[in-house]
């Protein structure tokens, strides 16, 4: 009788594995074969995979253009006469949409000053990207354009912190992953990876949506003290950080900019911890340097500010919420000074903006709201600053075109 027993419990094992294999196993299975496969049809957000730059902008989706940037189609060829500048960067390239970003006002001011048209301002920016990436992209993508010249966007950031030089970011069923470049894996055109891309899938939208909920019930708050505010004082409530509620809770915000200001530690800097990242992105740096000048391309670093140097309430607040960090262990501008004594030593011409964004935050908000990236204002200032710098060399150009047509009127 007992060995009956076992034998109606094995059999009752099997049938339950076999059941869970049959209806769980296999059909999850394949839904991840499925995800592989379908994945170009299923999956049409912002990102592509790309299997040179791990990833790319999704081109003619949300009004960018035939190379996925935030900006209109050009012509490749540049119209003899007019001149052609790009702007390489990261997300701040993307903030305040294609009208109001700091590149297209830039090119309108060329246009007050120049006459309609003849600098062209070429948007060619990726978010998420580091200047090790940019240069590729550039390769790519944007020198497509045959510019005249090249501004390299550095955001002081994430920039350094981000570049490993063996990080591959893709992009995997509308979700980004940073992969060692090493262990890339692609099947007939498909990236694999050893995650399940349902489990990922599912985790990535339970994660936006608790920030969601987290950045609402903090706006609400934000509100609600605006208001009682306006009340004591007689006025309306103003907000200058725009009308969106920050993407990010306070506390995940406060939690991104220490894990950015932590890269000035002292000590670490002091000791070489930051070395690989600091000279992967002087050798992408380098590397950009020799590519344009072969081509006879101008080249200039725009150097862009963290709010946490240009905001003196939002520092305090990181050093009150972190009891770990202690103020005199860091050089809050590291990296302006660690990039800047690199292009002086190479003679690459940058434009620091650091000082000016300083002064003006005095004056108005520049960021936007828990939300690293610029806000109207700041869009503003950058393309002032921009153009009051390069302005000079445009002058320079079109006074060497005016030259050659007389010369070549004399002749």
């Amino acid at each position: 009788m007992g060995n009956y027993f076992q034998f109606i419990k094995r059999k009752r094992i099997k049938n339950f594995l076999l059941l869970t294999f049959t209806w769980i196993i296999i059909p999850l299975f394949l839904v991840e074969i499925l995800m592989i496969v379908f994945e170009p049809y299923l999956f049409k957000g912002l990102y592509q995979y790309d299997p040179d730059l791990g990833f790319r902008v999704r081109p003619y989706i949300n009004g960018n253009n035939q190379f996925g940037f935030n900006d209109r189609d050009y012509p490749l060829e540049t119209e003899p006469g007019k001149f052609r500048l790009l702007v390489v960067s990261d997300s701040f390239n993307w903030a305040g949409g294609k009208d109001r970003n700091y590149t297209a006002l830039l090119e309108k001011k060329f246009d007050n000053y120049y006459g309609q048209n003849q600098v062209e301002v070429i948007n060619v920016g990726y978010p998420g990207t580091h200047t090790g990436e940019q240069l590729a992209m550039l390769k790519k993508y944007g020198l497509q354009y045959n510019p005249n010249l090249v501004v390299l966007g550095f955001f002081v950031g994430n920039d350094f912190r981000d570049a490993d030089p063996e990080r591959k970011r893709i992009i995997v069923n509308g979700i980004y992953i940073d992969i060692n470049k090493k262990d890339e894996l692609v099947i007939l055109g498909y990236p694999i990876i050893g995650k399940s891309r349902l489990l990922m899938f599912l985790q990535q939208k339970y994660k936006v949506y608790q920030e969601l909920q987290k950045a609402k019930q903090d706006s609400v708050k934000l509100l609600s003290n605006s208001l009682v505010a306006s009340l004591h004082l007689g006025s309306t409530p103003i907000f200058e950080r725009e009308k969106s509620p920050g993407i990010l809770s306070k506390k995940a915000f406060l939690q991104v900019e220490k894990s950015r200001l932590k890269f000035c530690n002292i000590k670490d800097l002091l000791e070489g911890k930051r070395d690989e990242n600091i000279n992967y992105i002087f050798q992408s740096i380098l590397e950009m340097q020799k590519l344009l000048k072969s081509r006879n391309i101008e080249f200039v670093v725009a150097i862009y500010p963290d709010e946490y140097q240009v905001n003196d309430k939002l520092l305090n607040e990181i050093f009150a919420q972190y009891d770990d960090l202690k103020r005199e262990s860091y050089n809050l501008t590291c990296q302006q000074e660690i990039l800047s004594n690199f292009l002086e030593v190479n003679s690459i011409p940058y434009i620091d903006m650091l000082e000016r964004f300083k002064t003006e935050q005095n004056n108005r908000t520049l960021y936007l709201l828990r939300e690293p990236h610029w806000n109207s204002a700041g869009n503003l200032l950058a393309a002032n600053i921009l153009f009051n710098h390069l302005v000079k060399d445009i002058n320079n150009f079109f006074f060497g075109k005016l030259l050659f047509l007389q010369v070549e009127r004399l002749n």
